[in-house]
């Protein structure tokens, strides 16, 4: 995936270009991540993540401007994974029905979104000022074509503008009552419940694209 530009204050400073490079940089990440969910970033130093991490205080400033970019990159990373596992299944949802696809979706929506829950939802809690930075590089931005793509599969004739609209309040409703359920597990609705009840309304929701479909006048 080619990079994306970001603010000169978050942005890595050097790429690395060879494999020793490239270890030693998913070494901080993941090394990083995992003592920000285990402590919270802000009583995580980049003295701390260098000794774990068994690197260099000057490794970490050869590619990283300051403890921010890394949290960056942590989200960075996670958005790209969990978009990556979108795409390739929308391709293979492509000959389902559209209800068993969703379905299908859906569930795939909670496993990424459970399995990077902290990367993902609660990093940019904690560090609030990489919000704008992070947004060219969200998981909801990256997967916008995949769901464009597959819901014009089923909805050939519809106004590609009105696609659009749909798949930006599918990204930002959807990914946001997963990423609330992960937190509050609440009692009367188990995981399961919580994946059908998220399909419904998204099925429901695109359906209004077909001729006769049921939609507000504006």
């Amino acid at each position: 995936m080619p990079a994306t530009a970001l603010s000169p204050r978050f942005a890595a400073r050097k790429r690395p270009r060879q494999k020793r490079s490239q270890i030693v940089v998913d070494r901080i990440i993941t090394t990083a991540a995992s003592l920000f969910q285990q402590d919270g970033y802000a009583y995580v130093s980049t003295n701390r993540i260098a000794e774990t991490a068994n690197v260099s205080i000057g490794s970490i400033y050869q590619y990283f401007a300051n403890r921010e970019s890394i949290a960056l990159a942590i989200y960075e990373a996670a958005s790209s994974r969990a978009a990556l596992a979108v795409k390739r299944q929308a391709i293979e949802l492509m000959g389902l029905p559209l209800e068993a696809a969703i379905r299908a979706h859906m569930r795939l929506l909670f496993d990424v979104s459970e399995k990077d829950r902290y990367a993902l939802f609660q990093i940019l809690n904690e560090v609030p000022e990489l919000r704008d930075a992070a947004q060219p590089i969200s998981f909801d931005r990256l997967i916008h074509q995949a769901h464009f793509m597959f819901i014009q599969q089923h909805f050939s004739t519809a106004d590609p503008l009105a696609i659009s609209r749909k798949c930006y309040f599918i990204e930002k409703t959807v990914i946001s009552a997963v990423g609330q359920y992960l937190d509050e597990h609440p009692d009367f609705l188990s995981r399961e419940e919580a994946i059908a009840e998220v399909a419904e309304f998204v099925y429901r929701y695109v359906t209004s694209l077909q001729p006769g479909g049921f939609r507000i006048s504006t």
